[in-house]
């Protein structure tokens, strides 16, 4: 397997809290000259100062560069929809493959309507 190539990059990293510094940094721009990333963090840090600017290395990916990105964590709301769909499309391929152990056994669409399997 040959080496990723990568090549050095620069991000500009801001305070998801702008009026006191209190929340957590993200990236909000990703530059390959450290100039414009200084340039570009003029006044997008907390309480308008200079957002943070570091240097980081992108690596490319099927050809796409990637870099640092926020990854959100889902909510206990979204952990509980995602069990939900994911119980409901079991549910889903439970009753179709019944159903067409139902057709392959010989019961016709009428009496797989009668017991309530087709819809």
């Amino acid at each position: 397997m040959s080496e990723p190539k990568t090549k050095p990059i620069w991000v500009v990293w801001q305070n998801t809290d702008l009026a006191e510094g209190r929340g957590y940094q993200v990236p909000i721009m990703v530059c390959e000259s450290e100039s414009t990333a200084h340039r570009l963090a003029k006044g997008k840090g907390v309480q308008g100062s200079d957002a943070g600017v570091s240097s980081f290395e992108a690596i490319n990916h099927k050809g796409m560069w990637c870099a640092p990105v926020l990854i959100h964590q889902p909510t206990t709301e979204d952990r509980n929809t995602d069990r939900k769909r994911e119980q409901a499309r079991l549910a889903d391929q439970r009753r179709h493959e019944a159903l067409q152990r139902a057709r392959e056994a010989g019961l016709s669409e009428e009496d797989i309507a009668v017991l309530g399997g087709s819809q």
